[in-house]
């Protein structure tokens, strides 16, 4: 997630690049050449690459390719449609050039992607959050999101219930700092201050109301780690979860930990609905980084949404 804006000479440029964005999406089957898209911006193509560079993180031309790529990649997951059709309806010259590129962007050919079936690495357009931190404080922010899907995984840790963001009864922001302080303050500091931090929220035996979920702290198992490799029993109060095969919304929250809540609306209640895309109750993930710092403001972690194709 990039930055708020704030001026208004800034409203101004975020405007104009959400309206190459919008441009963008509308004709993803069309040649997107820079040429093209700088007319429906007010700058050269030399100034858009850099508004626009500044405002999302990444390249008019990049940003173009890969959302065509991973639109390719869902038809070709959802369709049977050849992939010489699927290249020329995205516009490219030919499934030799379409090819070449899927491969450098996924790293297997078309073909061997949709015989895998398996939804990862798509990114997909990016869309705009308004943020709201303070009663006199609205920011706008362009949102990447990505669907990845993550293999089974072990985690190591601690945790207890809690009700969730949805519930009337919701106590999730005292507990889960809790069972955090509690993680590192009785876990050894080769196991918490190596590896990332995951937390992993089990929805599959939740309450309708959003109560009776169990919120984990704790660290993935490393397979190829000497430490997991050597050790026979779990550390004193830590216990261990299976996490199955899953499909994820991934979404990065840029700022202090407690304006978490914020994003998850956005992503369950703006983005969600017109994603083409439903949430299911598994295993939803927060990723940190091992410098992970709560109350800073740049502080960046990944939120990932268990969720399956819309029928």
């Amino acid at each position: 997630m990039r930055k708020g804006v704030q001026s208004n000479k800034s409203i101004v440029a975020f405007n104009r690049v959400k309206k190459v964005l919008d441009f963008i999406h509308g004709n993803l089957s069309e040649p997107l050449s820079l040429d093209k898209i700088a007319t429906q911006s007010c700058w050269s193509r030399w100034q858009l690459q850099r508004v626009f560079q500044n405002a999302t993180g990444t390249t008019v031309a990049n940003y173009v390719r890969e959302v065509k790529l991973s639109d390719a990649a869902e038809r070709l997951l959802d369709s049977s449609d050849r992939v010489i059709d699927i290249a020329t309806y995205l516009g490219f010259n030919s499934e030799i050039s379409f090819s070449r590129a899927f491969k450098s962007m996924f790293g297997v050919s078309p073909r061997s992607y949709r015989q895998a079936g398996v939804r990862t690495g798509l990114r997909k357009p990016i869309e705009v959050q308004q943020i709201q931190q303070f009663p006199s404080k609205q920011t706008n922010s362009f949102v990447d999101i990505r669907v990845e899907t993550k293999p089974s995984f072990s985690l190591v840790g601690i945790h207890d219930y809690i009700d969730g963001l949805f519930s009337y009864s919701q106590n999730f922001s005292v507990k889960v700092p809790t069972l955090w302080q509690q993680l590192l303050l009785s876990t050894p500091e080769y196991l918490t201050h190596k590896w990332p931090l995951t937390g992993v929220i089990n929805m599959t035996q939740s309450n309708n109301d959003g109560t009776n979920l169990i919120y984990w702290a704790g660290v993935i198992e490393q397979k190829h780690s000497k430490f997991f490799n050597d050790i026979q029993k779990l550390p004193e109060g830590l216990s261990s979860l299976e996490v199955p095969e899953q499909t994820y919304a991934v979404v990065k929250h840029t700022g202090k930990v407690m304006f978490l809540p914020q994003t998850l609306n956005w992503l369950i209640l703006d983005w969600l609905p017109q994603s083409n895309y439903r949430g299911i109750d598994g295993f939803d993930l927060e990723h940190y980084p091992a410098d992970y710092e709560i109350d800073s403001e740049e502080a960046v972690m990944e939120y990932w949404l268990a969720i399956e194709k819309h029928p």
